[in-house]
């Protein structure tokens, strides 16, 4: 279909031909981004008294970035014919000015700018003169660059005068820094923070202090930094943590011993003091056997078990 047959295919919307659906609805399937076919349709199937299907207005309104132009369009009648009206002539000039090469396809018009235009091969006369004019520029560079080290290097270089003087003076700090001073010889006592603070406060010493607070302050670090304190290691501290006394956990009675059996078991072993107290403990135990427990207890004062 070219634009003319589609603009004659709008034309007759209002009453169209089997030919012009059929067209319509290829357009629909090739082109499924192409709005107007879609439009075209759905007002088609509005028209029709006994349809109910709203196929094509779904698609139609997928398609369309105004809901409320495509109702316009859709269920008025004016709506369509007013378009026509609006973009008839300018299709048809536009259509006389620049007719598609093949009337059966819509797009055929737009191959040229559809279809990239091959590169041109370049001409070889032109590509030697412009590798030419490439390598005489980095010969220039090049030349130029050479030009500006040499310049350098004889504003940098010095006189000979003055290289001997630099070099008398290079040996004499060499000499200086090669001998060892009188406190290189000396061996060097490390310092530590302790004394540092030691050092720090006997200077203070020889400076007149009036006010008492700061006496009182220099007065407990003195005493402070003649104590001998030894801080205690984390290995120290996590082995201290570890030690737990143990005799707690085997002198403490396991609460599931504690039953009518193991004291008939101390008693056995003439341990009756321990099986008192198990009995003691089974009476706030078991509550309901108070007085039964009561009576062991007493047999075992009177000593009749």
């Amino acid at each position: 279909m070219n634009p003319l047959q589609l603009l004659e295919s709008i034309q007759r919307i209002q009453q169209p031909s089997k030919e012009d659906l059929i067209k319509l609805v290829k357009l629909h399937k090739t082109f499924p981004y192409f709005q107007i076919p879609k439009v075209l349709l759905a007002r088609y199937e509005f028209g029709k008294s006994n349809s109910d299907s709203k196929d094509m207005l779904h698609h139609a309104a997928i398609t369309s970035p105004d809901r409320a132009w495509l109702k316009h369009l859709v269920e008025s009648k004016d709506g369509i014919t007013k378009i026509i009206v609006q973009f008839n002539p300018g299709l048809e000039k536009a259509i006389s000015d620049k007719g598609p090469q093949n009337p059966a396809n819509l797009i055929d018009d737009l191959d040229d700018n559809l279809v990239p235009s091959p590169n041109k091969k370049p001409n070889p006369a032109e590509r030697n003169l412009l590798l030419k004019k490439l390598g005489e520029e980095l010969v220039q560079a090049k030349n130029s660059e050479k030009n500006q080290s040499e310049k350098k290097e004889e504003g940098s270089a010095p006189s000979p005068q003055s290289s001997s003087t630099e070099k008398n003076e290079s040996v004499s700090s060499a000499e200086e820094i090669n001998s060892p001073t009188e406190q290189e010889i000396a061996p060097k006592k490390k310092r530590f923070k302790g004394d540092e603070l030691i050092e720090s406060i006997k200077k203070r010493d020889k400076v007149e202090i009036h006010d008492e607070k700061k006496k009182e302050q220099i007065d407990i670090i003195k005493a402070f930094s003649k104590r001998e304190i030894k801080l205690a290691t984390l290995k120290e501290i996590e082995t201290q943590k570890k030690q737990d006394d143990l005799s707690e956990k085997s002198t403490k009675l396991n609460p599931a011993l504690i039953t009518e059996s193991y004291a008939n078991l101390l008693l056995k072993q003439g341990k009756k003091q321990k099986a008192k107290e198990i009995y003691k403990k089974l009476m706030v135990k078991f509550p309901d056997k108070n007085t039964y427990f009561a009576d062991l207890i007493k047999e075992l004062e009177e000593n009749k078990l």
